[in-house]
């Protein structure tokens, strides 16, 4: 389970608010802001988006909050879901185009019960299809989930229309 740091506390009331999850909306919608790595889903979620341009990598750190989770105290998979999502289409982005998701296939291995990290590598760099995989990890190194994807690269010319 996670343990309330520093981070968790409020910089202005000095209290345990950092995970509210109001304080945190109204801190993401605070801007209109909606570029890469600064996008109000990133901003709620307190994404930490990251490029290794060695490994042409993408990682994407998603703190746990207490918000994120199900019932049973991990976070929800629609939330590890989304950031190993973010991670493939920033990758993309960084390295190649912007793109879209065409498919994602995903595995889940064991609840993430602490901050996590989605890291993103290209399988195969194609000139309209590009394909990837992201991993999640938690903060002990352990596969927490895996997915594959294929992004549909926009600068790509459209196919010939049919008749």
């Amino acid at each position: 389970m996670h343990t309330p740091t520093d981070a968790d506390t409020d910089t202005e009331t000095g209290t345990g608010t950092g995970t509210d999850p109001v304080r945190l909306a109204e801190r993401a919608a605070a801007s209109d802001v909606q570029t890469f790595g600064d996008f109000f889903l990133s901003r709620f979620l307190g994404l930490e988006i990251a490029y290794d341009d060695d490994e042409r990598a993408c990682t994407v750190r998603l703190p746990y909050a207490p918000h994120l989770g199900n019932p049973q105290g991990s976070v929800h998979g629609g939330i590890i879901a989304t950031a190993m999502d973010i991670s493939m289409g920033h990758l993309t982005h960084h390295y190649l185009s912007t793109a879209m998701t065409v498919e994602m296939d995903l595995r889940f291995f064991r609840p993430l019960r602490t901050d996590g990290t989605a890291t993103a590598r290209l399988l195969n760099p194609g000139r309209r299809l590009v394909h990837l995989e992201s991993r999640m990890t938690d903060t002990e190194g352990r596969l927490i989930a895996h997915a594959v994807g294929s992004w549909h690269r926009l600068d790509a010319p459209l196919p010939p229309a049919s008749t």
